[in-house]
């Protein structure tokens, strides 16, 4: 009798024990489909959305101007008649074979009319019932105009331009080559990373354009260094050179000569923890997580070697970033230190999408320090390695970047500029063409090229 009623209650426990079990995967289940259901259609590899798109008229994806990129006739996607326009915004809208991540298949839930209540949402994973409904358009920010300009410009470079809103975050122009062509990729041979959208998920060396965290880090803690620049310095028994030698420099001129003793004598002179912190605050080593696109995480450390930290803060050592970030890095220096969400979608149906903008801001640095950095930014472009982008009769911000790396044995450089225009041109661009040479010499002249044409010619 006494094992009996131990038995019952053992079971009584044990039952319990599995009810509360069961429980908690039901509510983590409910939970999981309402904060990742839209990740799990977003998914190439769902065979939903493959259902979908063979029973459902797909919307219109839409640039700023409303240019069609991408819409559905006879049960077939279609793409911009402009070749040009198509691989300029190839890596933006995507395709329907989800080889690429896009708008058509970020936003598939939306285009295809697959935005639903919960118990209908599982209802219809189960069903795969979608027959009779039309998808909803989608309104890009990007200016497919600005993008063919920039694809042209390019010339067959390999690299990333992202032209951003520095006031809104509003991506204005995204274009990665190599490129594809949407109406054609399920058939055209590629280059392995044609599919690759380098403006997201390449991740670069930033070189000197570094300088602006470091730069930054300096100005907040109140160093004020003066340096005799020799064209090379040895710290931590690590040579580092200047291509020039710039004599005498205070933190403005050698910011503006991009001289990079200085920076990297200044670097241990912050320290690697300040320096790491300071990296932080712009985002490096975060995970980003953005309603329209996924970002790579941008890469920022230091060792206790004065070596390692002096490379660091010159932009070399591991420091990685895509050029996205490099653009909201140098948009948050525009807009008083603040950094805004970057945005991608303008508008789905009828539906506004950019009335998150006044509460998505984040502070990064002080008004004051991104006021200081501006100054040496203008003086980079008026006077410093960053001429080639000046623009007489405007006032051009800018920083240049050389990044070394290392290729088939051969040390190369990837070219860099992040630089931005006044207020009344809210505009902010980050260039990165790979192994084109020192920035002053390829992405700098680039970049002058996209402000002209947002200045005379984008209807933006």
């Amino acid at each position: 009798m006494k094992n009996e009623k131990k038995f019952r209650k053992n079971m009584k426990l044990s039952t319990g024990f599995f009810i509360i079990l069961f429980s908690i995967l039901i509510l983590y289940m409910g939970y999981s489909v309402i904060r990742n259901g839209t990740s799990w259609y977003a998914t190439p590899y769902n065979p939903r959305i493959a259902n979908a798109r063979s029973n459902i008229r797909g919307g219109t994806i839409y640039d700023r101007n409303g240019v069609k990129l991408a819409w559905s006739q006879d049960s077939k996607r279609q793409y911009n008649e402009t070749k040009e326009i198509r691989r300029a915004c190839s890596h933006v809208v995507g395709d329907i074979y989800g080889k690429s991540i896009g708008i058509e298949t970020t936003y598939a839930k939306q285009l295809y009319g697959l935005e639903n209540d919960l118990f209908t949402l599982i209802q219809r994973f189960i069903s795969g019932d979608y027959k009779g409904k039309n998808g909803k358009d989608v309104t890009l920010t990007i200016d497919s105009e600005l993008s063919r300009f920039i694809y042209k410009e390019m010339k067959g470079r390999r690299g990333s331009v992202v032209v951003m809103n520095y006031k809104t975050g509003e991506i204005i122009s995204s274009v990665s080559i190599l490129t594809f062509d949407p109406s054609t990729v399920n058939k055209d041979k590629l280059e392995d990373t044609a599919l690759v959208d380098r403006a997201t998920m390449g991740r670069y060396p930033p070189g000197s354009i570094m300088k602006i965290v470091t730069a930054s880090r300096a100005i907040d803690m109140g160093i004020s260094m003066e340096y005799e620049c020799t064209g090379e310095t040895v710290i931590g028994g690590q040579k580092v050179t200047c291509k020039h030698v710039h004599g005498k420099q205070n933190l403005e001129e050698a910011f503006a000569n991009s001289c990079n003793t200085y920076f990297a004598e200044l670097s241990v002179k912050i320290g690697g923890g300040s320096l790491l912190s300071q990296a932080e605050k712009f985002k490096f080593n975060r995970t980003f997580k953005y309603s329209d696109f996924t970002l790579y995480r941008s890469n920022f450390e230091v060792s206790s070697e004065k070596g390692d930290i002096a490379w660091a803060g010159i932009g070399q050592y591991n420091d990685l970033i895509t050029p996205t970030h490099a653009a909201l890095m140098v948009s948050a220096v525009a807009n008083d230190g603040v950094m805004p969400e970057p945005k991608l979608v303008r508008k789905v149906g009828d539906t506004d999408n950019m009335s998150w903008n006044l509460i998505s801001q984040d502070r990064i640095i002080s008004s004051a320090t991104s006021g200081k950095l501006k100054e040496m930014m203008k003086k980079a472009v008026d006077e410093g390695t960053g001429t080639s982008a000046k623009i007489p009769g405007f006032n051009v911000y800018g920083k240049t970047g050389t990044a070394e790396y290392v290729e088939d044995g051969k040390v190369k450089n990837h070219s860099w500029f992040g630089g931005f225009l006044d207020e009344d041109k809210p505009y902010a661009v980050a260039v990165i063409l790979e192994g084109a040479g020192f920035g002053s010499s390829a992405a700098a002249p680039l970049a002058k090229k996209i402000f002209e044409y947002i200045i005379l010619e984008a209807s933006l």
